[in-house]
């Protein structure tokens, strides 16, 4: 006797494990021989996949610090102000992009790096004034005398 698909009623040939019309599974038990209802074949209607959902914001946009940033780098110390640029301009962009939580972790890096930048150049900024000062202490009151000031 021939066997039948539960799902599409189709005709099945013996030993088979999916229908090769609908592709439905076979179980091996399957001792179907009356034929059953056919069900209507619906037309192949595929689905857009659905579009990940974005966490919500986690409370306001964070600074981004670029300004200051630029600043930090121009005025303070190059090496330590570049990052702090990196960081700042990548703010705005995983912001814009739904990544809330590296957004917030990019500003605390700009923020570091630029107070970094900030420090580095003010300890390197007052060594050289205090240089200074020691060179000239050095000389003693006699260079002054020399030159008329005294």
């Amino acid at each position: 006797m021939t066997r039948f698909c539960t799902s599409c009623g189709q005709p099945l040939e013996d030993g088979v494990r999916f229908c090769t019309n609908c592709g439905a599974p076979i179980p091996v038990e399957q001792t179907t021989y009356a034929q059953p209802e056919p069900q209507p074949q619906q037309p192949y209607n595929p689905q857009p996949e659905p579009q990940p959902v974005q966490q919500q914001p986690v409370g306001m946009k964070p600074k981004n610090y670029l300004v200051l940033s630029i600043l930090a780098t121009i005025f303070c110390c190059l090496p330590f102000g570049i990052p702090a640029i990196v960081f700042s301009a990548k703010v705005d962009s995983y912001w814009n992009n739904g990544n809330y939580i590296g957004a917030q972790e990019a500003s605390r890096k700009a923020k570091t790096w630029m107070l970094v930048s900030v420090i580095i150049g003010a300890v390197i900024l007052i060594s050289y004034f205090a240089l200074i000062f020691m060179g000239v202490a050095a000389m003693g009151t006699d260079f002054f005398e020399e030159l008329g000031y005294y």
